[in-house]
Parts: C-alpha cells; structure tokens; sequence
C-alpha cells in the first residue's frame, strides 16, 4: 500500500469492520494517485479466504495466488476500450455478478473510467447497483465525479483518493530517485507520484523538462517545430504543456509583468487551443501549435 493512501485504507478498513462497507465504492481523484492500485488490493482482501475482517490479504491462501496470478475466476476487471464502456461489457458483469462464486466466496469487479460509461451501459449497471447481492462488490475508479452519470453517482459510496501527506509522497519519490528539487515543475506533480514515476521508468523527465523550458520562452517566440515532434510522439503530455504554459502566465501576473487584459487574452487562447485538442478531429497539430505559439508571442511580449 503506497504510504499516501494508509488515510482512506483505514477509514474503509473502520466501515469493513463495522459492517458499513458499501457494495459499490466510487475511487475519485487525480490520475497518478493509485486508484486502480487501492481498487486491486482490496479485491485481493475481498477475495482472500484468510483475511477475515481485514482487507489486509494474506498472500498465501488459494485465492491470493490466483489474484497474484490475475487468474481468479470471481473478480472481473473492465476497462475502456477505445473512449468508452460499452453496454455489452456491463451485460457481461451484470451476468458475472449473479452467477455463484466459483471459489465459493465473494465476487469483486473493478470498473477504471466509470465516467466512460456510454449512457445505455450506465442504464444496464444500474439494477446491479440498486439490488446488490450478498457477497458482490463493485469498485469503480473515476478521475471526475462530475462525468459520471447521476444516475449511478448517487448509488455509490464516494471517496476521493489523493495525497493528504505531501511528505509522504516525496519521500516515497526520493527512494523511487526522484526528487522534488529535480526539476522546478516536478513539484507541481508531488500530489500524482505515480504519474511522476511513470515519466521516470520511461525516461520522459528530461523531455518534459524541455516543455517546461519552451512555455517560460512563450512571450519571447518559442520553438513550435520542437514542441510538436515532442507532443506528437506522446499526446498526453499536450495537456501538460498547458498547464507548464498557463503556470508562466500566471508568474509573469504575479511579478507584475503582464496586464491583465493581455493576460486575460492569453488565458482564451491557451484554453481554447487545450479544447481543440480534444473536440476537433483531424487537427493539424503541429499548425495549432504555430498558431499557437504566435498568438502567445504577440500577447505576452
């Protein structure tokens, strides 16, 4: 258990004891902050024959060693294929959740991105939520409760899962080899360690750093050929740029380098770049970004 998450472990270890823990538990929070990886410590408890009323797994028992295999026969784990879930994947859990238990115990699915729930699949998960069966949990991870559908917000248990102990994190990123000194921007991700150790296994810090060092030059002219050969091979990290470019706006504020007007604008433009990304397909992103960078060029200098 990542040392961060001891707070909502034991605040759901209390409900477990106390026979309050609800079928349906909704993990919400940032991506980096290990949902999926509570999600599946607590399936090992639910599963295991050992723990009693522990959600602690014993690791040893029958059931450990299939869930350490990822081939237990009574826990599912749906995910979204393309951009969404669709209702056949929630027919087939409805299906899974009201068969018995094959090893004679509980029965545990895991749903990462609840939110991309088509609105049929989110219609078909319902009955299961409203008439749980003894024994069957659900454990669904979000990064936003506001994309979920109301209808099966309101018929889960919500706990936000994030970094309460920012100590904790850097410490726990120092014996990982990275430090919040590293980089100046890697403190702006101390509250997503594990998104910040994904960069590091796959040696992306230095990359990231140059995104860092092209927004600072922003108001100057930065380097559009070079922002989009690094975006292009990794799309996800466009989202990270904005907010490496929205953050230098923000200091050129504070410092008092920049009216507010001409921030305001550069804010609009930043933002609307951000959403195109994302709504307009077949965008030329290297010529989004040209545009980009001279818009903010012209605004900010």
């Amino acid at each position: 258990m990542y040392p961060w998450l001891e707070t909502v472990f034991a605040q759901l270890q209390m409900s477990f004891q106390q026979q309050r823990f609800h079928h349906a538990q909704m993990f919400h929070g940032m991506t980096g902050v290990g949902k999926l990886e509570l999600a599946q410590s607590l399936s090992a408890a639910l599963l295991c024959k050992q723990a009693g009323t522990s959600l602690r797994a014993c690791g040893q028992c029958k059931s450990c060693l299939l869930v350490e295999a990822d081939n237990h026969p009574d826990k599912l784990l749906i995910t979204a294929e393309s951009h969404s879930i669709s209702v056949e994947a929630i027919r087939s859990l409805n299906d899974f959740i009201f068969h018995s238990a094959q090893q004679g115990g509980n029965k545990v699915v895991v749903i990462d991105g609840i939110e991309k729930l088509t609105e049929s699949a989110a219609n078909a998960l319902l009955k299961t939520l409203e008439e749980p069966a003894k024994g069957r949990y659900l454990l669904l991870l979000c990064n936003d409760t506001a994309l979920v559908a109301a209808t099966v917000l309101s018929r889960c248990n919500k706990m936000n899962v994030g970094v309460a102990d920012v100590n904790s994190a850097e410490g726990w990123l120092a014996q990982q080899g990275i430090h919040s000194g590293q980089y100046p921007w890697v403190a702006h991700f101390i509250s997503q360690p594990l998104l910040l150790l994904k960069w590091a296994q796959a040696q992306q810090l230095g990359a990231i750093d140059n995104l860092w060092q092209e927004a600072q030059r922003l108001g100057e002219g930065a380097d559009a050929e070079a922002l989009a050969k690094a975006l292009q091979a990794d799309t996800s990290l466009v989202k990270v740029f904005c907010g490496f470019a929205l953050a230098a706006i923000n200091t050129k504020i504070a410092r008092g380098e920049l009216a507010f007007d001409k921030a305001q604008a550069a804010i609009v433009t930043l933002r609307r770049f951000s959403v195109d990304q994302h709504t307009v397909l077949g965008l030329n992103l290297s010529l989004s970004l040209s545009r980009l960078c001279y818009q903010l060029q012209q605004t900010l200098r």
